[in-house]
């Protein structure tokens, strides 16, 4: 059975919280977890009901859970499943990468920029050097790093220095990057 990739992420977070500690209540889990508290609550449950986890009451109405040997097979599936998720993530991403940068260098632009650092970053980097592609630097606003991977970072460019048909952005950060480029874009190539 395939796993929605956030499911397994959030149901390997509830494994390894109750691991740690497991005097923890449902408000901490939540937190945690970043979900709602009665998410947190029927995850519990579920895992209860699979025999994934058993529960004992602690003062104070707290619970202690415990892992069953049943809960740790299936956080090993769980891991299983996450570790094919990401890769077929990656290969997905780089791919995609790869075939930009191949139609970057069929176009000539001799500027390449990533925009934003991310896990993305690494991945356009590797793409990058596969298809022999030179990427000029990253644009990251709120970096305060001076390189990445070997790669200029910079939070402040200079347009001046760019030819407009020359100098091609792509977006490298799922979480920040649109943001970046749409004030990149408004502020300095209008």
């Amino acid at each position: 059975m395939k796993y929605n990739p956030k499911n397994i992420e959030v149901e390997l977070k509830l494994f390894n919280k109750i691991s740690k500690n497991s005097k923890t209540t449902q408000r901490s889990i939540s937190k945690d977890l970043n979900v709602a508290l009665g998410f947190a609550n029927s995850l519990i449950k579920k895992f209860l009901k699979k025999g994934l986890l058993k529960i004992s009451e602690a003062p104070m109405k707290r619970y202690i859970y415990y892992i069953t040997p049943k809960g740790f097979v299936e956080k090993s599936k769980l891991v299983g499943e996450f570790i094919d998720s990401s890769l077929g993530f990656y290969r997905k991403a780089k791919d995609e990468y790869e075939r930009q940068f191949i139609k970057i260098r069929k176009l000539n632009f001799n500027k390449i920029i990533l925009v934003g650092m991310g896990e993305l970053t690494e991945i356009a980097i590797l793409s990058a050097s596969m298809t022999n592609s030179k990427i000029f630097c990253i644009y990251d606003k709120n970096s305060n790093v001076k390189s990445f991977c070997g790669i200029r970072v910079i939070n402040e460019p200079n347009f001046k220095k760019f030819n407009k048909k020359k100098t091609i952005f792509i977006l490298s950060d799922s979480v920040n990057s649109q943001n970046l480029f749409k004030k990149l874009v408004n502020q300095n190539f209008n």
